[in-house]
């Protein structure tokens, strides 16, 4: 969901999330170039726009400078990074997620580049909404839901859904659980994490299943027409 663009223009439009190959804004010259000789770092900068929506992106390929003999030389590549739109695309939930809990992941997602409190305040809600009505927890506080729903997840995501709170630094953060709308200060990549564990949680508790049960739909139809009883 969240990737960052390779330094061959190749990956997730951070607009539209289809990944594609940007195409340069002016094909004669579609890069600047930027070089710190303090830091031996050069920096490429790409203007770009994305051939599925047709929006601009602009990257920064950063490279380390080497030494030879004299000159300074461009080098391996340090880091590749979307400078614009922001840090994620807007993500979009499937149409199978609930319409509160889809509009409140949407909107953490929007927010996520201008605030990350905010972005991370609303995400905890909806987890916390998500493990209510869809995980069917009992308990009040988040981590307590955590808790109660880990067992009846699959194990690759039992592991992501920990992490929540590991990453969140709850124990030293304890109102995250206990008021999850609440906006306050937030760990490095909290926000992005807890963005990426939602949806995982919404294929599992609500694309999955209905993926089953149009097939097994389908399937009973199949029996009927020859006569023999549905799926059991």
């Amino acid at each position: 969901m969240f990737q960052v663009i390779g330094p061959d223009n190749q990956g997730p439009c951070p607009h539209c999330g289809i990944t594609v190959r940007l195409t340069a804004e002016d094909p004669a010259h579609p890069r600047g170039k930027l070089t710190d000789a303090s830091a031996r770092v050069h920096v490429v900068v790409v203007n770009g726009r994305c051939p599925s929506c047709n929006r601009p992106v602009v990257l920064a390929h950063e490279y380390c400078m080497e030494l030879v003999g004299s000159a300074l030389r461009q080098g391996a590549l340090l880091r590749s990074r979307v400078v614009w739109p922001g840090k994620t695309p807007v993500s979009k939930a499937s149409s199978d997620v609930p319409i509160p809990v889809r509009s409140d992941f949407e909107e953490a997602a929007e927010v996520l580049p201008i605030s990350e409190k905010a972005s991370a305040a609303l995400s905890r809600r909806c987890l916390q909404s998500v493990l209510r009505e869809a995980g069917g927890t009992k308990s009040r506080d988040l981590a307590d839901q955590i808790d109660e729903v880990l067992p009846k997840l699959p194990g690759y995501l039992q592991a992501q859904l920990d992490a929540v709170r590991n990453i969140g630094n709850f124990a030293a953060h304890p109102q995250k659980s206990r008021v999850t709308g609440e906006i306050i200060d937030v760990e490095p990549g909290e926000a992005e994490w807890n963005l990426e564990v939602l949806d995982l949680l919404f294929d599992f508790y609500y694309v999955q299943p209905k993926m089953a049960a149009v097939k097994r739909a389908a399937l009973d139809k199949k029996l009927a027409e020859v006569g023999k009883p549905p799926m059991k």
